[in-house]
């Protein structure tokens, strides 16, 4: 059962975060850094990845670190319910 790649970004609120799964990849605006995590088995806490001061280096981390098996999302404000679906670029080799 694998993910389709989205085209877009999809505006969704916290409170249907089910749809953020084991090993998907989180990135965070705190405090003028990005922080990058993982989301963990019990579907609640993320796993520090590290954090990197520019939204597009940390969102170009998150899909290195998701690759095909799973999603990205953007929290652009940690104080808003808000996430974005963030549809990584494929790479070809």
């Amino acid at each position: 059962m694998g993910r389709e790649p989205l085209k877009k970004s999809d505006r969704r609120g916290r409170s249907e975060a089910h749809n953020i799964l084991r090993g998907d990849i989180i990135v965070t605006a705190v405090a003028g850094h990005y922080a990058i995590g993982q989301m963990t088995a019990d579907g609640a806490t993320q796993e520090s990845l590290g954090s990197l001061p520019q939204l597009a280096g940390a969102l170009e981390r998150a899909c290195a670190l998701a690759g095909a098996k799973h999603q990205v999302f953007l929290y652009p404000n940690a104080g808003t319910p808000d996430y974005l679906r963030f549809g990584c670029p494929k790479v070809s080799q």
